[in-house]
């Protein structure tokens, strides 16, 4: 069944298209239009089975174009999008021939795979114009694997002679071309993390939802192909065959990569690094970029998120020295067996600080550190309580960033510091987490993860936070973030929803709400009675 989708916001139109896996459904995405007028330009073009049509658009309204539609006699079959309040506009399109209609705010995978089951039915009841069509989407659909398969063996070096590429280019239409051929790795910040919005066995659904954006918004980019490498790691092959010069080069390069953060962080709120490797003259030389463009992400361990690294030779340091491992080691356990905890953390501090500035222990080293030391403070907490804690271990190994097995090690530490010192209070443990939220508030905050930093239960948190200070919690996040975005609407320089996401919230709708509550009027207004 060939779809169509016309809606005028771009939103609505991305979303359709990366929501849920059309193909695997026997669905076959076949065009978009922005407008009434495009949309019947398109389906004289094109002769979907099915449109999903907005009816509030400029140019032609939906209204119009049914009208038209029901003139021409067109066989296709509309479902109609509208708003809550445009109830009496969808009554009048089911008089034009729409066959079912969908609100926007309820549109979900569930609301259009019913509406389609009932249009099918519809369908079924027709002479079939196309019966080739599924024939030619499973050639589709396996080109496409079997494109990527190629791929993946070219990274890794299974390829090894020009002739195959260049049959494979003319095969599956690939657009690389030499010379100028790097490699661009992205990863997904926090990756465990995010998957956890998905329902269990849904999870695929995140990568194939990165990779229609991908392809979405990188389709103006001449001699480009992505594919995805591992559950977090899309590989971009990118060459510049052209005859520019190198700067040109990286700021395209760069225009590419801002383009897929901004996207990416504003359709699916994930944040993403990137390592890219040298640029080298032959396609053959794939395999040592995408080397490269490995052993430069190594250095992201060391990198805040959402960072950028580029390939050095010698940037990953070889180091066999157990100097720093012995003197930690050696000094916490002295400072732990003295009960001096606040001298174990400022030990941990300091270790990092070398390990972050000199880059002397590779990521290895530095969880093999990591684990060892948390058996150490582990020993005295077993004294304590009799408990073995293997799930601070596998957070270890989960950890992407050097900065998170600081805060891990820190936080084992302060747990102790506070069960042997009467700043173990509540009053002490709600002090703490207002200080985090007032640090971390630009974050994605979550009860849990707040109740995890002081090592109480949700529910509990939530009770004595009230009680403490008067609010619920997220409340109280977000009062703080709109207080925070004061500066940034008085600046003038950015728009609300850029405003919106920097103070850590996840949507204008929120940001909106939670600033008329405060102040009694919506950001816009408030920023232009103050600029008058």
């Amino acid at each position: 069944m060939k779809i169509m989708i016309v809606d005028d916001e771009s939103f609505i139109r991305l979303n359709f298209k990366t929501f849920l896996n059309w193909k695997q459904h026997g669905y076959y995405l076949v065009g978009e239009a922005s407008n009434g007028r495009e949309a019947l330009e398109k389906i004289e073009e094109l002769r979907p089975d099915v449109i999903f049509l907005d009816i509030r658009m400029p140019i032609m309204d939906g209204l119009e174009v049914l009208k038209e539609m029901q003139q021409k006699k067109y066989s296709c079959k509309a479902i109609i999008l509208s708003s809550h309040n445009e109830f009496e506009y969808a009554r009048e399109a089911m008089r034009l021939g729409a066959c079912d209609y969908i609100h926007k705010p309820n549109l979900t995978q569930a609301a259009v795979f019913d509406a389609l089951a009932r249009v099918q039915k519809l369908l079924h009841q027709q002479p079939k114009e196309d019966r080739m069509a599924p024939l030619q989407q499973n050639m589709e659909k396996n080109r496409s694997e079997l494109k990527t398969l190629f791929l993946r063996d070219l990274v890794v070096g299974a390829v090894r002679h020009e002739w195959e590429i260049e049959e494979k280019k003319r095969l599956y239409d690939l657009k690389l071309q030499q010379p100028n051929v790097c490699c661009i790795l992205m990863f997904v910040d926090q990756y465990d993390k995010v998957k956890e919005r998905y329902k269990k066995g849904m999870e695929h659904l995140l990568a194939f939802s990165i990779l229609n954006i991908l392809h979405e918004v990188l389709n103006r980019y001449n001699e480009l192909e992505l594919f995805q490498m591992g559950p977090k790691e899309i590989v971009i092959l990118k060459s510049n065959s052209g005859t520019r010069s190198m700067n040109d080069i990286f700021e395209e390069r760069w225009g590419l990569i801002r383009k897929i953060e901004k996207t990416l962080k504003q359709f699916l709120n994930i944040q993403v690094s990137f390592s890219i490797s040298g640029l080298h003259p032959y396609l053959l030389e794939i395999p040592k970029a995408y080397h490269e463009a490995q052993e430069a992400s190594e250095t992201l361990f060391f990198e805040d998120r959402g960072n950028v690294v580029a390939y050095e030779p010698g940037c990953i340091k070889h180091s066999h020295s157990k100097g720093l491992s012995t003197w930690a080691e050696q000094c916490i356990k002295k400072a732990m067996t003295e009960k001096n905890i606040a001298e174990a953390i400022s030990i941990v501090h300091a270790m990092f600080a070398e390990i972050k500035e000199k880059r002397s222990v590779g990521r290895r080293e530095t969880l093999e550190l990591c684990v060892t030391l948390h058996y150490l403070i582990q020993s005295f907490l077993k004294e304590e309580s009799g408990e073995e804690d293997l799930a601070g271990i596998r957070e270890i190994m989960a950890a992407e960033r050097v900065e998170e097995l600081r805060l891990l090690l820190v936080r084992k530490l302060e747990a102790i510091q506070e069960s042997r010192t009467d700043e173990a209070s509540t009053n002490y443990k709600i002090k703490r987490v207002i200080n985090y939220i007032h640090q971390y508030y630009d974050h994605d905050l979550t009860l849990d993860e707040l109740a995890s930093y002081v090592g109480l239960n949700n529910s509990y948190l939530s009770r004595i936070f009230k009680e403490e200070t008067g609010s619920m919690l997220i409340p109280y996040i977000n009062r703080y973030r709109v207080k925070k975005s004061l500066d940034y609407l008085r600046d003038g320089k950015l728009k609300t929803y850029e405003i919106a996401e920097r103070v850590g919230f996840n949507s204008i709708d929120n940001y909106n709400i939670s600033f008329k509550k405060l102040y009694g009027l919506p950001p816009n207004e408030y920023r232009k009675t103050y600029m008058e």
